[in-house]
């Protein structure tokens, strides 16, 4: 790209269906795509309501039709021992879970990345990731994940990279076609180790920094997931919930710690309240083991 018409700095990708609701993809406009001026690209397939907020937002939409079995992906376009791989994790969500959701990471690498690399940085990330505070910004070559939620492996849910690293990045599919894959399987293979061994085989492990937490996963009542079901509420927000109570109260304590509580309590004060209620529960269960 020349100079005079030079790369924009971000675009945020949100990956898979388009679950959280109206709450949740406000928070992202608010603490993501404003502060970083980025713009905003939809990955999903046809199945989904398009009447909703991101739809309007968004500047790309990369809508494809929807498989009756994700499996007829792999089944089209790999011959190698992507089968074998995902049988390693039947019980663990990476079979009913990973299978699906790196198929988008595929469509996009071999669909649309002259359009990602019109852009510095990558934001690739889920739907239903509700934040709390100021996405951090880039710096030099890192590549930036959240800290937690890696059972033992490496937390996929949400990175920023730069650019130039989007194809080795997305090419996940590739990486459990290949048989190399299947040496050294641990005994609980998911999502998580899946992710991290694939950014080791890519050369980017060692470029990655965690950042600290301030967003969580968000649900709405009775929302369809292809892994764990939210079961606890977020009070005061109809039919919000969160499906990790730790990763939401990490996510509330950084970024209290990044200002003050007085702050954040001005900004997210029903957040707020959820915060000490979980914490409190939490507490009151480690007293309760003790007492066993």
């Amino acid at each position: 790209m020349d100079s005079t018409n030079p790369k924009k700095n971000y675009l945020v990708i949100l990956a898979g269906s388009p679950r959280g609701g109206e709450k949740t993809w406000h928070s992202l406009y608010r603490y993501v795509l404003e502060p970083l001026n980025a713009d905003l690209a939809l990955c999903t397939s046809d199945k989904w309501n398009q009447d909703i907020s991101l739809f309007k937002k968004a500047k790309y939409k990369w809508v494809f039709k929807e498989f009756e079995n994700y499996l007829d992906y792999y089944n089209e376009n790999f011959d190698g021992s992507w089968e074998k791989y995902f049988l390693t994790g039947k019980d663990t969500g990476l079979y009913s879970s990973g299978l699906i959701h790196f198929v988008f990471k595929d469509i996009i690498k071999n669909n649309y990345l002259n359009i990602l690399k019109e852009y510095k940085y990558i934001v690739y990330t889920r739907f239903d990731q509700f934040y709390l505070d100021i996405h951090p910004e880039i710096k030099n070559d890192e590549i930036l994940i959240p800290e937690g939620e890696d059972y033992s492996g490496i937390c996929d849910r949400h990175a920023a990279f730069p650019s130039e690293y989007a194809e080795k990045f997305l090419s996940i599919c590739d990486y459990v076609d290949d048989i190399n894959s299947l040496n050294d399987i641990p005994d609980f293979n998911n999502c998580e180790v899946t992710f991290m061994n694939h950014m080791e085989s890519t050369g980017f492990l060692k470029k990655i920094v965690r950042t600290q937490r301030t967003q969580f996963t968000a649900s709405l009542k009775g929302e369809h997931t292809n892994w764990r079901t939210a079961k606890y509420p977020i009070y005061f927000y109809k039919n919000l919930m969160t499906k990790y109570p730790d990763e939401f109260i990490d996510g509330v304590e950084n970024s209290i710690n990044k200002s003050s509580l007085f702050k954040f309590f001005s900004r997210e004060p029903i957040m707020t309240l959820n915060f000490y209620y979980l914490l409190s529960r939490r507490i009151v269960g480690r007293i309760k083991s003790v007492f066993k």
